[in-house]
């Protein structure tokens, strides 16, 4: 079996790639990085090391690289004889190698080829759809209905520990034992096929994606504004005061609470899943900032996103979220220069006051419980801050 996949950065090779070799597929990563595609071309493969294992490493063998820059032809020759087309580029690079993936797929019509999948595994919502949104839009002639003739884009989530790294004097990745790829098999080309041993299949992957984005996405961002608002400057520093990672704890299991009454999710593999989730976040030799995890404050409280969504449904279900409305307060508090939507966030908290702001960027209104219990955390978190930071 053959498969073609899109990006060879850290989850391209550390996760996808990883779950294709284990499915038995001779692998063509298709990447701009001349200099990784020439390590593995030359090596024949890559080399994985395993962070829960002291870093033990894992050689993933039968792969090829090429640049879509100087190999096009070359690429799309490999289409008609694919038999799954993976990406892992970042969402926004998608309109990137929508031309590209156009080009194999007409070679692949031209040769009369079956109907493939394009799995498309990047860290969005309905992301399969975002890919083909984006190659019909090249296209003025060509129908949807045409191009679903030629492909399936299933929608997707993704939830790996990668890292990018170098032993030996390799380009490496380092990755978690524990990995997720969920693909909605409604979208399949054979809703019953099995494209990817490893991966999960379901007709509500709608659940998936708010269990990680409410329950990792959000414990992360939580600890994160907290940690900020206690004087905090490394995300890991807060996952080892045992205080703050209860309280962390106790903000996604609110969640996880809505998840269950919502789909149905057994409490305990939502447990088990939060422990996993903290595990990771505590994961030895791992050094990130709390500007990095609390970055894009705006986009993070969102009335569909990770804080301020399982909020909002806590509160409609009659739930228990008190932690969750310190979480926003904490986030409204969060103030770095270099972060644009920072900028935009405090001075709409000075030109408008917290209440408007509040109301504007969350789309809790003022009248409500939870914009009142908000604003009493802000001015507690706000006295807080102003004592650790300053």
């Amino acid at each position: 079996m053959k498969a073609i996949h899109f990006g060879a950065g850290s989850i391209g090779r550390g996760f996808i790639g990883d779950l294709l070799n284990e499915a038995g597929y001779a692998i063509t990563f298709v990447d701009v990085n001349e200099q990784l595609n020439a390590q593995i071309n030359q090596d024949r493969g890559y080399d994985l090391y395993i962070i829960e294992e002291n870093f033990s490493q894992k050689f993933i063998g039968n792969v090829s690289a090429r640049s879509p820059v100087t190999d096009k032809d070359e690429i799309i020759a490999l289409f008609p004889s694919a038999d799954v087309i993976t990406t892992s580029v970042w969402a926004d690079n998608l309109p990137k190698i929508a031309p590209l993936i156009l080009a194999g797929l007409k070679e692949r019509r031209r040769r009369s080829q079956d109907l493939i999948n394009v799995i498309v595994c990047e860290n969005a919502w309905f992301n399969g759809a975002i890919l083909r949104r984006e190659i019909l839009k090249l296209d003025p002639q060509l129908a949807a209905d045409e191009l679903d003739a030629m492909a399936r884009f299933p929608n997707t989530a993704v939830d790996r520990l990668v890292l990018n790294s170098r032993h030996a004097g390799k380009d490496t990745v380092d990755i978690g034992i524990e990995h997720e790829l969920v693909i909605d098999r409604t979208g399949l080309a054979d809703p019953a096929g099995r494209p990817i041993s490893g991966a999960i299949y379901t007709d509500n992957l709608q659940k998936y994606l708010e269990r990680k984005l409410y329950i990792i996405n959000g414990g992360h961002a939580w600890a994160g504004y907290i940690g900020y608002v206690r004087g905090y400057d490394i995300i890991q520093d807060v996952f080892n005061n045992d205080e703050l990672v209860a309280e962390v704890k106790g903000a996604m299991l609110e969640t996880a609470n809505l998840l269950h009454e919502k789909y149905d999710f057994p409490l305990d593999e939502l447990t088990d899943y939060i422990d996993f989730a903290i595990g990771r976040f505590k994961t030895p030799g791992i050094k990130d900032t709390i500007a990095r995890v609390c970055r894009s404050p705006i986009r993070k409280l969102a009335p569909d996103d990770r804080l301020t969504a399982p909020c909002v449904q806590c509160e409609n279900a009659g739930l228990n979220n008190e932690k969750l409305l310190t979480g926003i307060a904490a986030a409204l508090l969060f103030d770095n220069p270099d972060d644009g939507q920072c900028r935009e966030l405090q001075q709409a908290i000075k030109d408008q006051g917290i209440g408007a702001a509040l109301t504007r960027y969350t789309g809790i209104t003022a009248d409500s419980r939870m914009h009142n219990i908000i604003m009493g955390k802000y001015s507690e978190l706000k006295k807080i801050k102003a004592t650790l930071r300053n």
